[in-house]
C-alpha cells in the first residue's frame, strides 16, 4: 500500500521522507543493487508529491552514493558506497591544522580493535596476504619508496579484512585516502624514520595474529602508533615540513 504524505508539510519534510522509504526499502533488501526505479512520475504519483520534491529526493540518494541518476535512463540502485564518507574525511583532515595528528590518533583507536579481532578471527589465508605486504615492506626498505608505501598500506588494508567485522573493512575503506595521505606524510620524514624499524613492528603485530593473542596484537598496534606521536611533533614544529611530499 502507497505511503500517505501531507501535501501541506514543506518540501524539505517531504523530500526527506520520500528519501527515508527509498532508504529503508534498500537495507531491506526489497531494492537491491542493478534495480531500476519507478519514474519521476510513478514516484511523484505514488507519494502524492510534487516531482521536483521527488528529484530533490533522488538528489540526496544520489549524493549518498544509494543510486545513480542517469539522464534518458531509469534511477538504479548501486551498491554500498563508501565514497561519501571518503570524501568527508579528507575535507576533514586537510582543513585543520591539527588534522594528520587527528587522523592518526583516529587510526590508531580504529586498528587496534582491528588487531585484537585479526588475532581472534583470521583464516591462515588471510594472514599470509598481511605476510606478503609485510615482505613487500621488508624488500623495500632500502629499495623504491613508493613501493614501500604501497606495502605498507596493503598491509593495513589485510589486516582490517583479518577482523572478521565488514562495517570495519567498509571504514577503512572510507579511511583510504587519509590513510595514505598519514604514510606519506611521516615516511616523507626521512631523518625520523627507520623502515626496519617499522617493518619489525609490523612483524609484531603478525607474530600476534600467528600466536592468536589479542592483547598482544592490539598492544603491537598501539606501540606502532606511538612511535609517530615524536614525529608528528616535529612536524606540528616546523610545518615546512610537509612540504616534502
Amino acid at each position: 500500500m502507497s505511503p500517505t504524505l501531507n501535501i501541506a508539510g514543506d518540501k524539505q519534510r517531504l523530500a526527506e521522507t520520500v528519501t527515508q522509504f527509498i532508504v529503508d526499502r534498500v537495507s531491506e533488501r526489497v531494492f537491491r543493487p542493478g534495480d531500476s526505479l519507478p519514474s519521476e512520475s510513478d514516484l511523484a504519483r505514488q507519494f502524492s508529491v510534487s516531482k521536483p520534491v521527488v528529484r530533490e529526493a533522488l538528489g540526496r540518494l544520489a549524493a549518498l552514493g544509494i543510486v545513480q541518476i542517469q539522464h534518458g535512463k531509469p534511477t538504479t540502485i548501486q551498491g554500498l558506497s563508501v565514497a561519501p564518507l571518503d570524501q568527508f574525511l579528507r575535507l576533514a583532515v586537510r582543513s585543520t591544522d591539527n588534522g594528520l595528528r587527528e587522523a592518526i590518533e583516529l587510526r590508531r583507536a580504529v586498528e587496534a580493535e582491528i588487531a585484537a579481532l585479526a588475532a581472534e578471527r583470521a583464516s591462515e589465508l588471510q594472514i599470509e596476504q598481511v605476510e606478503v605486504a609485510l615482505a613487500k615492506m621488508r624488500s623495500n626498505i632500502d629499495g623504491s619508496f613508493e613501493r614501500w608505501l604501497q606495502g605498507d598500506f596493503a598491509f593495513h588494508v589485510a589486516l582490517a579484512r583479518c577482523s572478521g567485522n565488514t562495517l570495519f573493512e567498509h571504514f577503512i575503506e572510507a579511511l583510504a585516502e587519509t590513510i595514505r595521505y598519514t604514510q606519506r606524510a611521516l615516511g616523507a620524514q626521512r631523518d625520523l624514520r627507520d623502515p626496519a624499524a617499522t617493518v619489525a613492528r609490523h612483524q609484531a603485530i603478525v607474530d600476534a595474529l600467528r600466536a592468536k593473542d589479542p592483547t598482544g596484537a592490539r598492544a603491537a598496534m598501539a606501540a606502532h602508533f606511538a612511535v609517530t606521536d615524536a614525529v608528528v611533533d616535529e612536524i606540528a614544529r616546523d610545518r615546512r615540513r610537509l612540504d616534502r611530499f
